[in-house]
């Protein structure tokens, strides 16, 4: 009786610390979204902070925050107008999709870099990022001060705002994060406002 009570004490202990591990390791699995804050310090591109959803943040942390570096110098280039600086952080293969347009690398280069509008500050929030493998994908709202030109030639003496919804995939090139493409999923205006 005494060797029946210690092997079935025995066989608990071993069901219980399997299970004890297993619940570990699944826990271990989940994924996790975490508030990270950002320095402020682009005064036209307002991004406050953002969050990784991630199973491994520790490991995920620094790609994370260079994928943010080339998320501030996205509105940079577009208020600079710089052909360097789309080719620094545009992928060979980028696109761009929006409502109404559509851009491959080389066209939306040119598009940027002629257009009569100005993007004179950008505000994102509810910036989402999260990896799969060496692909990241950023969701984000993002509202832009303008002043000029609207796109259907209307000018303009005041400035005008637009809200957007956005997803972009992020891939490594040469082992730099670079922004593959560009999809917009929501548009709106206040230009009507002002007219």
């Amino acid at each position: 009786m005494k060797r029946l009570a210690i092997f079935l004490f025995s066989v608990l202990t071993i069901i219980f610390a399997c299970n004890d591990k297993a619940q570990h390791a699944n826990e271990q699995n989940k994924f996790v979204q975490v508030t990270i804050s950002e320095n402020n310090i682009t005064p036209t591109v307002d991004i406050k902070n953002f969050v990784l959803i991630s199973k491994n943040t520790e490991a995920e942390l620094a790609d994370a925050k260079e994928i943010m570096k080339i998320k501030r110098k996205f509105p940079l280039a577009m208020q600079s107008k710089s052909e360097a600086q789309f080719n620094y952080i545009l992928a060979k293969d980028f696109s761009f999709r929006a409502e109404d347009e559509f851009y491959n690398r080389e066209d939306y280069i040119i598009d940027r870099t002629t257009c009569t509008d100005t993007v004179t500050a950008v505000k994102y929030e509810n910036l989402v990022l999260q990896f799969f493998g060496d692909i990241g994908v950023l969701t984000y709202r993002n509202i832009v001060e303008n002043k000029g030109i609207l796109h259907d030639s209307i000018t303009m003496d005041k400035n005008w705002n637009e809200f957007m919804n956005w997803t972009d995939i992020y891939v490594k090139e040469n082992g730099n994060w670079k922004i593959g493409s560009v999809h917009q999923i929501e548009y709106r205006t206040d230009a009507n406002k002002i007219q």
